[in-house]
């Protein structure tokens, strides 16, 4: 109702009005959830928001109004006060001026034709020794690295590389990761700060949509980058695509977070699993979930990392406390508690999805305590069924302490 194009401000004003901290391109930091990763995502076409992490989302005016406690209306009617002042306007359209032109972007290439770029691309790159055993040392034997086709990221030669892809034919424009640079030649972006090993996301049929890096130095407690171009000339958004890996005729499927850690528990337990970029990445899964209802699938089992049964309790040790702005010792950690509840209403949305469809599921959880809260030392579903491997093969590994 408010968000119409009779409007004569956007969303931007109101990014404005709210000194949002800005990231990169259109993300910004969270005024809800205090995300500060640049997951909070503006769209000034259609004058609406979305948070990746709390997936809060909406328009320009509730983005205002839920801030302040407002109607719509009376959201409205303050931005438009705030804005007639005359000064903000007029630093508006000035900064409006000066602001560089978006680069072009690219239309998202084909899945065959992103298949055989990214195919071609790993045949071309080696897999350092330290990556090599870290996949090693997870689980997984020479051939199943291989059969998955993990690459170290290159950190030169990149418009060689770029050049050799397309004199063999490969498309570039619109592959995710591709783009531009000032002299208008093809490039990747690869960076030194994210060098880490390429993880391909496999579509049902084993067609490669996009890749992640695993990086090896971790920032904000992020592991996982996607080789992606947005916002580079010519170059596109890799989206969250599904990984899926195993038996598409399996009655049960599993559903995880994150594509090396499904493919090692599909190694260590032959289970069939759907892997989803993240928790909050849910808004691919149904067509996934559909296609394997079509097939043979009975029952879905959802093995989330146990961080959704995070204990709250602050104990002075958790990796958000150097910024924590609480006095003394409280019974809980804010932080803690919103994660955990952020993780918890993206589970109930997968239930929900799941209900819609007349699909049962079950949660699995493993490595809990008397309270069924996680004990912290198996997070990943791979952890679980690498331990549980260990102390079938070795029993003295129960003696870390881990209930299998």
């Amino acid at each position: 109702m408010y968000d119409g194009p009779e409007f004569d401000y956007d969303i931007l004003d109101v990014v404005h009005l709210l000194r949002l901290h800005k990231r990169r391109g259109n993300y910004y930091d969270c005024p809800f959830c205090g995300d500060t990763k640049g997951r909070f995502n503006i769209n000034p076409a259609k004058n609406v928001f979305r948070c990746n992490r709390c997936d809060k989302s909406g328009g320009m005016l509730s983005l205002y109004g839920e801030l302040h406690n407002l109607t719509l209306s009376e959201a409205n009617r303050e931005i438009r006060e705030a804005l007639n002042r005359g000064e903000y306007r007029q630093v508006r359209q000035t900064r409006v001026q000066e602001e560089k032109e978006e680069p072009v972007q690219s239309n998202l290439a084909s899945l065959d034709e992103r298949h055989r770029t990214y195919t071609e691309l790993l045949d071309q790159l080696p897999l350092y020794s330290i990556h090599r055993e870290n996949l090693i040392s997870r689980g997984l034997t020479i051939e199943q690295i291989k059969e998955r086709r993990y690459r170290s990221v290159p950190m030169y030669g990149l418009h060689k590389i770029a050049e050799t892809l397309q004199e063999s034919g490969c498309v570039l424009e619109g592959v995710p990761g591709f783009y531009r640079d000032t002299e208008e030649r093809w490039t990747m972006n690869f960076k030194t700060k994210n060098s880490g090993f390429l993880v391909p996301v496999e579509s049902m049929d084993g067609k490669i949509q996009a890749c992640q890096i695993r990086l090896d130095h971790p920032r904000d407690n992020n592991k996982y980058l996607w080789f992606s171009s947005a916002g580079y000339p010519h170059g596109v958004s890799s989206g969250s695509p599904v990984h899926v890996i195993g038996d598409l005729d399996a009655e049960n499927v599993y559903l995880t977070e994150g594509g090396l850690k499904g493919s090692i528990a599909y190694y260590l337990s032959g289970h069939t699993f759907i892997c989803l970029a993240g928790v909050n990445m849910y808004r691919s899964l149904r067509p996934v979930l559909e296609e394997f209802q079509r097939r043979k699938m009975k029952f879905l089992f959802e093995a989330f990392d146990m961080d959704k049964k995070l204990k709250t309790d602050c104990d002075k040790h958790y990796h958000k406390c150097s910024v924590c702005s609480e006095k003394g010792t409280p019974e809980n950690c804010p932080y803690k508690v919103e994660k955990r509840r952020i993780i918890q209403n993206a589970c109930g949305k997968v239930y929900g999805i799941c209900q819609e469809l007349s699909l049962p599921v079950s949660r699995m959880v493993w490595d809990q305590d008397a309270d069924g809260n996680w004990n912290g030392k198996l997070k990943g579903i791979d952890d679980y069924y690498y331990a549980k491997r260990a102390a079938q093969t070795a029993p003295l590994q129960k003696q870390k302490g881990v209930d299998i």
